[in-house]
């Protein structure tokens, strides 16, 4: 009898262990998936203003007709982290056409 209810007792409790460890990794899966959408947002929103902060800068500098040392560092800078953040090379022909 002590055999029987150990045998039982125990695949019951197993069961349940394992049932709160599968539910605990979907409840970490989900904020994980959840936490990968939001950096992959926040770096498309980052490499967007970047980018949009380039643009903007590069038509001011022309429009004026010079570039001190500081508007240039300035760029070069904005253009390595945008660069780092997985560029797509529309910005490499107008950062080094018009400023190297």
């Amino acid at each position: 009898m002590l055999e029987f209810i150990t045998q039982y007792w125990l695949a019951f409790l197993f069961s349940g262990v394992a049932y709160l460890f599968r539910y605990y990794l979907k409840k970490l899966d989900h904020k994980l998936d959840t936490f990968i959408k939001e950096q992959s947002a926040m770096k498309a929103g980052i490499q967007a203003v970047l980018r949009d902060r380039i643009i903007q800068s590069h038509k001011y500098l022309g429009d004026i007709g010079y570039a001190t040392i500081e508007d240039r560092d300035n760029i070069f800078n904005m253009y390595e982290q945008y660069h780092s953040l997985g560029a797509n090379g529309v910005i490499d022909g107008l950062v080094y056409r018009d400023w190297e």
